[in-house]
């Protein structure tokens, strides 16, 4: 056992090592940028812009939590200065840190490994445009955020707290609208597969709440862009847009290559249940309200890196719904079906795809 053990651990610290060299990469067009212009990339002032919409200066608006939270630490730096980035990307990166250090428990467990798949997924993860290297390109994201508060509100379900779970769920309605889409459904589904339809609307509840308040009695940011910080207010337009903001106008490759990123998981995801030789249930069909996104947002290769997400939680849940963790992959089609989702061109990107290589869109 205890070499079993051991031999886990090495698989994860590798596991570990890569996915965070694969973030490094991610990050590095930003910061090769910076060091060529001596400005910040816009790509980090957008993110940044979220950090400076409070509560305290500007009422009850959407994704205003983490800016109310941060605001004090915010404070002992100028605005738009190295002293906020330095807090923006460090956060990040313990995101990261503590997600690939998550990842790895679940992709390499001490019994169990290998089951098939697995490996790939840990490939998938390093290797993939949707995986770390997404992580690092979008880094400051209030996803990344939500992604934790996802793994803490399952892991509140497991434990059966429900109310805590529904806290969580309803936080993350608050840091990031988008995660009514994408986070809600899969605690909603958990929850209602550990306790049922009470355990499940225990959980909705507050982040419908949540998003009434916001839609209802939070205030529209009209004048964001003179009242945001002049240095830190790139995404004052996201306060004031309509709902609705599909991409249009794109060549078809980028329609395609965004329809490719969004099915590669969900088809994952139905690979692991074939393993298991199981239906599709409610928490199958979580991630696909996640689809719901390609329509209001036009980020649709952030939408893709959701998606794995998603993909990777369920799998990490396996156990405890009395399943294994494995995916059947072993038809050749299946492979080649995936295969060009792990090419390492760079990040996906977010509204640009694959921003690295620039004749594809």
């Amino acid at each position: 056992m205890a070499i079993q053990d051991s031999a886990a651990n090495a698989r994860r610290a590798f596991f570990v090592c890569f996915a965070m060299l694969a973030y490094a990469v991610g990050i590095a067009p930003h910061a090769l940028e910076w060091s060529q212009t001596g400005m910040p990339p816009a790509a980090f002032e957008w993110n940044l812009s979220h950090y400076h919409a409070n509560y305290a200066d500007f009422g009850l608006l959407r994704r205003g939590l983490i800016a109310t939270l941060i605001a004090p630490v915010l404070s002992l730096f100028p605005d738009g200065g190295i002293g906020e980035y330095v807090v923006l990307l460090g956060i990040d990166v313990a995101i990261a840190l503590g997600l690939a250090l998550i990842a790895a428990r679940v992709l390499f467990p001490s019994k169990e490994w290998p089951l098939p798949g697995q490996t790939l997924m840990a490939i998938a993860l390093i290797f993939s445009p949707a995986g770390f290297m997404q992580f690092g390109f979008d880094a400051g994201r209030l996803d990344h955020i939500n992604f934790l508060l996802i793994i803490f509100a399952l892991w509140a379900i497991k434990t059966l707290q429900i109310a805590l779970a529904g806290l969580v769920a309803g936080l993350c309605v608050l840091v990031h609208e988008a995660a009514l889409f994408f986070a809600l459904p899969l605690i909603a589904a958990y929850a209602g597969r550990s306790g049922g339809m009470q355990a499940l609307l225990a959980v909705s509840t507050p982040a419908l709440i949540a998003t009434g308040c916001l839609y209802f009695l939070g205030w529209e940011g009209s004048d964001m862009e003179t009242r945001l910080p002049a240095e830190a207010n790139l995404a004052w337009s996201v306060w004031t847009r309509d709902l609705f903001e599909p991409a249009r106008g794109w060549p078809i490759t980028h329609y395609i290559i965004a329809a490719y990123f969004a099915v590669v998981p969900l088809f994952l995801l139905w690979r692991h249940y074939k393993f298991n030789d199981l239906k599709p249930d409610l928490i199958f069909f979580a991630p696909f309200i996640a689809l719901s996104l390609y329509v209001l947002g036009v980020d649709y290769g952030r939408w893709g890196g959701c998606l794995l997400f998603l993909t990777i939680a369920i799998l990490g849940l396996a156990p405890d719904l009395d399943r294994r963790r494995g995916l059947d992959l072993d038809h050749v089609w299946t492979r080649g079906v995936i295969l060009p989702w792990l090419i390492p061109a760079g990040p996906i990107g977010v509204a640009v795809l694959y921003p690295l290589i620039p004749f594809i869109v």
